[in-house]
């Protein structure tokens, strides 16, 4: 199992078995670019910025790498989508 599978699978567990295997990281959470303490929920507010990328180890390694510490995860087929989840949850 490559590196890339092992990161998407645990994208894929923060969601219900039903939800689409697919899932994006939406957008990231620096608290260096925020004025608050956590980030807000559901990608909203200060701090965030836009990724728009599938939720591989490649992307979610070099948004830690970057600094980041959450990223905010959307998939298809739930009802609990977006979810924000600490980027130590991922890999």
């Amino acid at each position: 199992m490559s590196s890339n599978d092992e990161i998407l699978k645990s994208a894929q567990a923060q969601f219900s078995p039903s939800a689409n295997k697919r899932v994006r990281v939406l957008n990231a959470w620096r608290r260096e670019d925020s004025t608050l303490e956590r980030p807000a929920p559901n990608g909203w507010e200060d701090g965030w910025t836009e990724v728009h990328q599938l939720a591989t180890y490649a992307v979610v390694a070099k948004l830690r790498d970057q600094g980041f510490t959450v990223v905010n995860l959307a998939t298809g087929g739930t009802t609990r989508s977006p979810k924000d989840v600490p980027i130590t949850n991922l890999i």
